[in-house]
């Protein structure tokens, strides 16, 4: 029994076998059909040469004599084909000729339709036969002509003509009905051969490919089965000597590798459980912190509000209002303000929301107004900010490095003790302008400086207002420079913070990263 694919190619070879076969029996049938034509033709045509011949000797010999009764009587060549004609007449012979011409008033010689048409054609076209077959069914006619000629040796007999060609030609009729039953004895004989023949030749084409595609591909369908089922020691064995062999030994490799990476997947997924554990474990934590995130924030929150609400209140119990009270509500606004926008501004950081307008800028020129917007928080403790460096061209967002320095100065400020200076330094190698600022402060414990930039991080002796997304903030934006942010140890006691920003990169563009700590 035949796979489907089995039936399917045996369908095709099929279809491609009948399509040759249909062919050979067509065009074998027209060439044997030709073939039998040209026999009867060329049998036509030795009749007429024979004629021909004779019709010439005897005008060689100027006509011949011939006995009748006891009289000699002069025979031309004319005469001959006419007395010849009807002597083989009754005699049952397979063909008849004669001799037709044109306008004619010898019965014998006046042509019928067929020798019509080849005399007309004669004249009209430089041919030297006509012949067609005329296929009746009681009595096909095989009809050959060919044109009838003067030649020197006719003047022996027709003295009184020279130079003269009639519009005559000798006809032969010979019986098709001989030919054609040969004819159609043969078609059968090749219809039968030829069946016969096909058969054997599908017939060993399906035992061959059932013997080298077929069983082969049926072990293959088998061992795969047997692996569906989930028994990766089944294999296939074949010993051919050729591509199946090949085939089966890539097979049975392709196996042995799953195998061995079931065997490590397993380990993975061992492994991923552990770490999907560890995971929610972390994540009960995460909910741990959001909960006292969300009531730190809600308590940083509070305070303003409370300051606000109480100066306003103060304010209508004493029917007036000062400068100090409006200062008073003044800074606490500042503060809700910055606390919503730094968590604005993360949320669109961790969401990789970041709009980037990136220009080729000058750092000096950034770093400057960083340091004129700080500078209302510098002056009460009077602290010094120096810039060093060159200036340096790079691709980034003005707006944006901006915020970052002015939130590093800003942290830089809180931790200096008051006459102290902060230093802002700036150099450049052949990608990237590196930007440090230095400090004086107390430092950051060293058990504190990857944490530094995690997002509600505040180091323990920051007791200062804020809810810890400033220094999360600035990773976030250098990050999506494609630059770095890190802190580093002065010799001195105090803190480095660094960042990087590349010399060159596109303009306008919106970072889709998240930046999660």
């Amino acid at each position: 029994m035949f796979s489907v694919l089995g039936r399917k190619i045996l369908l095709a070879l099929l279809i491609i076998i009948l399509s040759f076969w249909l062919f050979f029996i067509i065009w074998s049938v027209k060439e044997q059909k030709n073939f039998y034509l040209q026999q009867m033709r060329r049998e036509a045509e030795a009749i007429y040469e024979f004629i021909v011949l004779t019709r010439k000797w005897i005008s060689s010999k100027g006509g011949i004599y011939i006995r009748n009764g006891e009289n000699f009587e002069k025979i031309t060549p004319s005469h001959f084909t006419k007395e010849l004609a009807a002597f083989a007449k009754p005699q049952n012979m397979i063909f008849t000729f004669k001799v037709a011409v044109i306008n004619t008033k010898t019965p014998y010689h006046i042509p019928d339709t067929f020798e019509k048409e080849a005399i007309l054609t004669f004249q009209e076209k430089n041919i030297e036969e006509f012949w067609k077959l005329e296929n009746d069914p009681e009595n096909p006619l095989f009809r050959y002509a060919a044109p009838l000629e003067f030649q020197k040796v006719c003047s022996n007999c027709h003295t009184d003509i020279e130079d003269y060609q009639p519009p005559a030609c000798i006809s032969i009729t010979l019986s098709a009905k001989p030919f054609l039953m040969e004819l159609k004895k043969n078609y059968k004989n090749l219809i039968i051969s030829s069946i016969l023949i096909t058969l054997l030749i599908f017939f060993s084409l399906c035992l061959l490919l059932n013997i080298f595609v077929l069983n082969n591909l049926n072990k293959f369908i088998k061992t795969a089965k047997e692996i569906e089922k989930g028994n990766l020691n089944a294999r296939v064995n074949i010993k051919s000597k050729d591509e199946w062999q090949i085939l089966s030994e890539c097979f049975n490799s392709m196996i042995e590798k799953l195998l061995k990476h079931q065997e490590k997947l397993k380990e993975e997924v061992k492994k991923a459980t552990q770490e999907l554990y560890q995971a929610y474990s972390d994540l009960k934590k995460a909910e741990k912190y959001r909960s006292e995130f969300f009531s730190n924030i809600t308590h940083e929150l509070k305070t303003p509000v409370t300051a606000i609400k109480g100066t306003i209140e103060l304010i209508e119990r004493k029917g007036n209002i000062d400068q100090r009270q409006i200062e008073i509500i003044k800074k606490n606004i500042e503060k809700l303000a910055k606390m919503i926008k730094d968590l604005l501004d993360y949320s669109k950081i961790q969401s990789g929301q970041v709009e980037l307008m990136k220009e080729e800028n000058s750092i000096l020129d950034t770093i400057e107004d960083a340091v004129l917007m700080v500078s209302p928080l510098a002056n009460p403790k009077n602290i010094e900010i120096e810039l060093k460096g060159k200036d340096s061209l790079a691709y980034f967002d003005h707006e944006k490095i901006q915020q970052v320095v002015s939130n590093l100065l800003v942290n830089a400020i809180k931790f200096s003790p008051p006459g102290e200076k902060i230093i802002v330094s700036v150099s450049e190698n052949e990608n990237k302008v590196i930007v440090s600022i230095e400090d004086f402060g107390p430092g950051i414990p060293e058990e504190e400086k990857e944490k530094v930039f995690q997002k509600f991080y505040r180091i323990a002796k920051d007791q200062r207002e804020g809810i810890g997304l400033g220094l999360a903030i600035c990773k976030g934006i250098i990050e999506s420079h494609g630059g770095q942010i890190w802190v580093e140890d002065p010799e001195h006691p105090g803190c480095v913070f660094k960042f990087t920003l590349p010399k060159k990169g596109g303009k306008n563009e919106s970072q889709n990263q998240n930046f999660n700590n």
